[in-house]
């Protein structure tokens, strides 16, 4: 039987400070109580050893199931960091190139329209690249709630089809618009492969990397490790999204393996694969990519002129597939040059810093109408305790 999933060394250990990373703790404990939160798993890893794990509140309220180190979660956008690896990996093999045309791989994508602002439509300037779509500046409208193109059934060819003519409402290259891109990223995966992208992603990372958890759905053996995905209202109350019985969403597979949402996974797996990228490509003997590009992977690459992008109250770039700190200062948070990660929907949040050759995670399972922060006070905090 596997090791059950624990820390491996103390917080002193790796140049953290107990009684300060204690205030991290506090803060997740406090939004339980005041039920903003139902619960959550989080995890601080420094030179490849995890130095702090805490479980916190709910798995599931209404039946008193307390969060677990091996708590599922639905990851949403987390999705789009796997799904660009993925891309990468085939650019590795020399199978594509950034620079070609999407519609090289997919139907139509050609003699595309720009929306202006009045309604008017004039010819784009050049054809969308996958450069454009892994660093979402293909000029694509977004794309429905990831749940809503989930229930109604489409796959990535039906999705890739949808979008392969609709304007486009900037020029490609020139803005960064957070949607659909990583999902055709996926159906390229798929074409390029000759795999469904599930296939793909189980042969080639997360059975390398011994992600066992990750998957598109939770089978009936792990649901009963399914978190319950709760709504924080308006009126500060958490109800209900989607729950882990028979008939929740994430408890059957998916026609839609998409790209930029719809993995379930845990904590330990979504570590692996952060751990993979911060120790540049390499996790226990198992390579994915190679050292330069995961360099290439979390570089700027908004065009110059562009405004940093701003979620929360943090302030970042934008490289592959990742958001980037090119600018502690811009920042205007507790960070280092080349802090790098992303979070999902429902309040999962990885950052890897290679700078402190550290990895922070915190996994909730709530969607907020009204943002609660969480995300970045925790960060903070996680940070003001490193001491060494």
């Amino acid at each position: 039987m596997d090791a059950p999933f624990a820390a491996t060394r103390s917080p002193e250990s790796v140049g953290l400070c107990p009684d300060r990373l204690r205030r991290a703790d506090d803060l997740i404990e406090r939004f339980v109580a005041e039920g903003k939160i139902p619960g959550a798993v989080t995890l601080v890893a420094r030179d490849n050893e995890i130095a702090h794990l805490r479980t916190h509140g709910w798995q599931d309220i209404e039946n008193g199931v307390p969060m677990a180190p091996d708590s599922l979660f639905r990851i949403y956008s987390m999705t789009k960091i796997i799904a660009s690896t993925a891309i990468l990996a085939l650019y590795e093999h020399g199978h594509l190139d950034l620079n070609d045309p999407v519609h090289r791989y997919l139907p139509g994508f050609t003699g595309l329209q720009v929306r202006q602002p009045d309604g008017s439509l004039i010819p784009a300037k050049r054809d969308i690249r996958i450069y454009d779509l892994i660093r979402h500046c293909a000029g694509l409208e977004p794309s429905p709630d990831v749940d809503t193109l989930r229930r109604e059934g489409r796959d990535l060819a039906g999705l890739a089809e949808d979008w392969s003519q609709k304007p486009l409402i900037a020029q490609p290259g020139e803005r960064w618009i957070y949607g659909i891109s990583t999902d055709l990223l996926a159906r390229i995966v798929e074409v390029v492969s000759g795999l469904p992208f599930d296939q793909f992603l189980r042969e080639n990372l997360f059975t390398p990397l011994g992600m066992t958890d990750t998957a598109y759905f939770a089978d009936d053996e792990r649901a009963g490790r399914l978190c319950v995905c709760y709504r924080h209202g308006r009126d500060g109350r958490l109800t209900v999204q989607d729950g882990n019985e028979a008939g929740s969403l994430y408890r059957t597979p998916p026609r839609l393996l998409g790209g930029g949402a719809g993995l379930v996974s845990s904590t330990a797996d979504y570590y692996r694969f952060a751990a993979m990228l911060l120790n540049r490509g390499e996790w226990n003997g198992a390579r994915i990519l190679g050292r330069k590009t995961v360099e290439l992977m979390t570089l700027d690459h908004l065009p110059p002129e562009h405004p940093h992008l701003e979620i929360g109250t943090q302030c970042f770039r934008f490289g592959l597939g990742v958001s980037v700190v090119t600018d502690v200062a811009q920042s205007r948070c507790l960070s280092s040059l080349g802090d790098f990660g992303w979070g999902g929907a429902a309040g999962t949040q990885v950052w890897m810093n290679p700078e402190e050759r550290m990895v922070v995670m915190i996994m909730i399972q709530v969607r907020a109408e009204v943002p609660t922060g969480i995300m970045d006070i925790y960060k903070r905090l996680v940070y003001q305790a490193l001491v060494d």
